[in-house]
């Protein structure tokens, strides 16, 4: 449950008139080291190596080797394995991102952004992990880990939607979530956005536009349909970068792949070893670039890790916000924008790791200049060292050599292991793919989404709640409004208020404990068709 600063925090929206950048999160999924033309692919991406000689490209950007542990540790800050998530999140699975987990939209919605999220969220089908429970203000895209980019269909049947209704729609996946990606950007707004883009593409199903497929005759398969897939989601980057550019508005924006490529269905790792799933450099070490005029162009060398991303960002705020939970990822602001990286950064160890089996598993632990890797399998386990910083092939193990920097780091990465939780990854008593059952997802669901309307303002506390805790309103204007208490699984647990506030009016509407269960709570205050809402706490 969050407890330290939530239970803490006043929830206010935002003044007007705060500069705050707006940032946009572009993630590729499954797209390589060496599938970008700024590092060598015969792909043609004209609109990302644009991103790259105007942005700062992280030459050592690393993730997690698969995808929903990327995702995870992005919108957290947090290793998925603290969550439970060192798998993919199947159809299956019973889990996601857990409510007690605090994203990145959460906590940019709390200092008085939009939050939008258009594309693959992968962190749980069911509500209690749908993205409007974890912050966002409005979602358009797939539950799931992917569908046919023709009819947004798989196994379990159609998965596109809008907020938490399902959408059937024409068009090609990629295009879509451009074309959605676009119109967020382009609406009139008074604060700052967040908009968190997770593209599906290059990811299997191979299924690309026939007017891509064309760019490359002669190339033989995967990698043409691979190629036509990537081109495409370049184009989409390129939509996005134009309504940015347009809007005139400080922006960051931060594209990544999610995990390395799989050779085998087309993709490269830039001669990287390895592919997605393992801990070699191929499957962690991504093509990423930060679009940010304030911090100019060029490129960085040293170590950026996808648990950055969150303490970066909230470090652009006016009053960056404590941390709920332990984070381990830091704030790379400073060296971003030119400061020298000093020995917190150069010094601290990323961790790898992936449960294969009973007993088996890929793990790595790994500074700017070591990189220790472990594989387990049933017959055998294989340990290596590479000086990282001058061997990114791995091709040369030191581990013989340094048998005293072995024990240090096998020692730290194996105690990383046993943060995972019982029962990470799937939930292998599940045996069925089962379509995500939204029925229950009301109240906050079903609410219409939007930036906070201009001349309403909300505040709640105190927060905790207390005996004279209350929601307090105030708004520019006669407006009818209606005030509801929800939990998290979006049930209406009271509604605490309906009537009028006259124009230039405030009222104080009492939100007092008694009776409700400690826990999460959401504020809603409807207004004339448009809402806010904020989170409380009642701890007991």
């Amino acid at each position: 449950m969050r407890t330290a600063v939530l239970a803490a925090l006043l929830v206010l929206v935002a003044a007007p008139g705060v500069a705050q950048p707006d940032v946009v999160l572009i993630v590729a999924d499954d797209l390589g080291f060496g599938d970008v033309g700024y590092n060598g692919s015969d792909i043609q991406t004209p609109h990302l190596d644009q991103l790259a000689a105007e942005g700062l490209v992280l030459d050592r950007f690393y993730v997690s080797p698969l995808c929903s542990p990327s995702r995870a540790g992005l919108l957290t800050g947090r290793y998925g394995v603290r969550m439970g998530i060192n798998e993919p999140v199947s159809h299956s699975d019973t889990l996601g991102l857990p409510p007690a987990e605090v994203t990145l939209a959460e906590y940019l919605d709390d200092a008085g952004y939009e939050t939008a999220m258009v594309g693959k969220w992968h962190l749980g089908d069911d509500c209690p992990f749908h993205p409007l429970q974890q912050g966002f203000d409005s979602f358009v895209g797939l539950l799931s880990g992917g569908a046919s980019y023709f009819d947004r269909r798989n196994v379990v049947g159609l998965d596109w939607w809008r907020d938490a209704a399902p959408v059937d729609t024409g068009g090609y996946t990629t295009d879509l979530i451009a074309a959605e990606a676009v119109e967020v950007l382009s609406r009139p707004r008074d604060g700052p956005l967040f908009l968190y883009l997770p593209f599906t593409a290059p990811h299997t199903p191979l299924h690309a536009l026939e007017e891509d497929l064309v760019l490359y005759p002669g190339v033989a398969e995967p990698h043409r349909t691979f190629a036509a897939m990537t081109t495409a989601l370049d184009r989409a980057v390129g939509r996005v970068m134009a309504s940015v550019r347009a809007s005139g508005r400080p922006t960051l924006v931060w594209f990544l792949s999610d995990n390395g490529a799989v050779e085998d269905f087309g993709g490269s790792n830039g001669g990287l070893r390895g592919g997605k799933g393992q801990h070699w450099e191929g499957a962690i070490r991504v093509p990423s670039v930060v679009w940010y005029p304030e911090w100019g162009a060029g490129e960085v060398s040293h170590p950026v890790w996808y648990l950055d991303v969150l303490p970066t960002v909230l470090g652009l705020l006016p009053q960056p916000p404590t941390p709920v939970n332990p984070l381990d990822g830091t704030d790379q602001g400073a060296f971003l924008a030119g400061a020298p990286p000093d020995a917190s950064v150069l010094e601290r160890t990323l961790f790898s790791y992936r449960r294969t089996g009973t007993d088996g598993y890929w793990l790595a632990a790994q500074s700017a200049l070591w990189k220790y890797a472990e594989h387990r399998t049933p017959d055998r386990t294989a340990v290596d060292l590479f000086r990282i910083d001058l061997d990114p092939y791995e091709q040369a193990d030191s581990s013989r050599s340094y048998r005293g920097q072995v024990a240090a780091m096998r020692q730290a990465a194996i105690a990383f292991t046993e943060l995972t939780l019982p029962g990470a990854a799937h939930d292998e008593t599940l045996t069925i793919d089962r379509p995500p059952d939204l029925a229950e997802c009301s109240g906050i669901l079903t609410t219409p989404p939007g930036p906070p309307p201009g001349g309403l303002s909300l505040r709640v506390g105190p927060n905790p709640l207390r005996d004279d805790s209350a929601v307090r309103i105030e708004t520019d204007r006669y407006r009818e409004v209606r005030v509801d208490l929800f939990d998290l699984l979006g049930r209406r647990v009271r509604t605490l208020f309906t009537g009028t506030v006259e124009a230039g009016g405030r009222r104080a509407v009492p939100l007092r404990p008694g009776g409700l269960p400690s826990g999460v709570y959401i504020v809603r205050v409807t207004a004339s068709g448009a809402s806010m809402s904020a989170r409380v706490v009642v701890a007991r």
